[in-house]
């Protein structure tokens, strides 16, 4: 069995944040309020502490936090937990039945939205003092395993248009990777199961509050190991559930299908080194997305405004909320190819932590699984998760080649161009190598 050259210890501490029924639900335009409770909704922090650096792992059954308020947050978490903002990780599982995770700007008297986004803050915060007072000498193990339970979805038509739906042959990534922390006497504390597919195995439909799969996934975990486990989603972009029905049973069975395989990952998980620890982080800037000339900018505007007036009209807060989104991104576009001036860059936060043989890569968004895969595949460190919706969220980063295709992911939901890919994919990899040499330097 391996030694780890610095001891490591851990901790972990969770809390039901779970919001009240009748907030909105966001992640389907149209749907309007929640109706009813199908699961509890929680967030889990797990603290790992070397004796010279500390980072924080905190998963959220929410859809995405936006940048503003993951970086308010982390402030308020490292001014109370006594840890560096930049060594905090805010990663959202990306369930689309539970609240937005917006709330920056609106008035919290007014919006239950923003009331349940401000009180959260202060809930994420007391996770890490309470964390803080418990950590114990932990070991890691590592283990690997994989799942059917996603399935790339753009599909092509006959017509040559891309939809979601299912496409067996697109790419897909399979893995699904288990960290396990265990006590001094092999009794597992918590683990991290990684895994790439959107939660969504309910349909636009579905109007119960639920974690989705994850939230199933995690509780067979916890139920046949004792550990507290935390859901960190992969490259999911362009991968959804491969069920996708009314009601729980969905969620249900993918879940129970992918905590089993997380099971065999966690039962032949192999001794690993988990310290020193090292954290970077790097803002990598990815071209703008644009139109091809003013006028297909000028009829995309005229487009969002009608349909920004039907969902006032129809008083649905989502639906509104994603018509004025978009509207704001189409009329940027033509106003730069009006003033003949290029849009900004996007700005993306990566971040990369090196907890001695294990390495954590992630970006702020829905990134398309290629990405993911290629930089596990880069081999910086011997057994690296992706984890997507980390810290903010710019919406889709997809592959050059989906850009000719076409599909919802290119047309409606990205900000970014053909070129962001590999741009992200640089800047985190870049991450994930200083925070490997600044671990490395620690060592003793």
């Amino acid at each position: 069995m391996s030694t780890t050259p610095r001891k490591l210890r851990a901790a972990v501490s969770r809390a039901n944040i779970t919001p009240p029924i009748g907030i909105e639900l966001t992640g389907f335009a149209g749907r309007g309020p929640s109706v009813g409770l199908g699961d509890e909704l929680h967030a889990t922090a797990l603290l790992l502490d070397d004796g010279r650096e500390r980072v924080a792992i905190v998963h959220l059954d929410l859809i995405g936090v936006d940048a503003q308020w993951a970086a308010a947050t982390r402030a308020l978490i490292a001014q109370r937990g006594r840890l560096p903002a930049d060594s905090i990780l805010l990663c959202c599982t990306h369930t689309h039945y539970g609240p937005t995770g917006r709330g920056a700007g609106e008035d919290p008297r007014e919006s239950p939205e923003a009331a349940y986004m401000a009180q959260l803050r202060f809930t994420l915060a007391g996770l890490l003092q309470e964390a803080r007072g418990k950590l114990a000498p932990v070991t890691a193990r590592v283990g690997r395993s994989e799942s059917d339970i996603g399935v790339n979805r753009r599909e092509r038509l006959p017509d040559g248009r891309i939809i979601l739906g299912r496409n067996p042959q697109g790419p897909i990534d399979r893995e699904v990777v288990l960290v396990r922390f265990d006590r001094p006497d092999g009794e597992p504390v918590a683990c991290l199961l990684n895994f790439a597919a959107h939660p969504v195995s309910q349909t636009h439909t579905g109007r119960l509050i639920s974690a989705d799969f994850p939230g199933y996934a995690r509780q067979v975990a916890e139920d046949l190991t004792g550990a507290a486990c935390l859901f960190l989603q992969g490259a999911c972009g362009n991968i959804n559930s491969v069920i996708m029905e009314e009601g729980l049973q969905s969620p249900r069975t993918l879940g129970k299908r992918l905590g089993a395989a997380a099971i065999q990952a966690c039962e032949t998980a192999i001794p690993v080194e988990a310290a020193p620890i090292g954290v970077a982080c790097r803002e990598a800037r990815l071209p703008a997305k644009t139109y091809g000339s003013i006028e297909e900018a000028q009829a995309a505007v005229d487009g969002l405004l009608a349909e920004t007036e039907r969902a006032r009209d129809a008083g649905n807060r989502s639906r509104l909320w994603w018509a004025e989104h978009r509207l704001s991104r189409a009329t940027a576009c033509l106003e730069s190819l009006q003033l003949g001036k290029p849009l900004p860059p996007v700005p993306a936060p990566v971040w990369g932590v090196a907890l001695g043989e294990i390495g954590l890569a992630t970006g702020p968004g829905e990134i398309f699984c290629q990405i993911g895969m290629a930089v596990k595949r880069a081999g910086v460190l011997p057994h690296t998760l992706y984890v997507s919706n980390t810290n903010g969220s710019i919406g889709y980063v997809p592959v050059p080649e989906a850009y000719p295709e076409g599909g919802y992911e290119v047309e409606s939901a990205s900000r970014v161009g053909p070129e962001a890919a590999a741009v992200l994919e640089r800047a985190t990899l870049s991450a994930l190598r200083s925070a490997r040499r600044r671990a490395r330097s620690r060592r003793p």
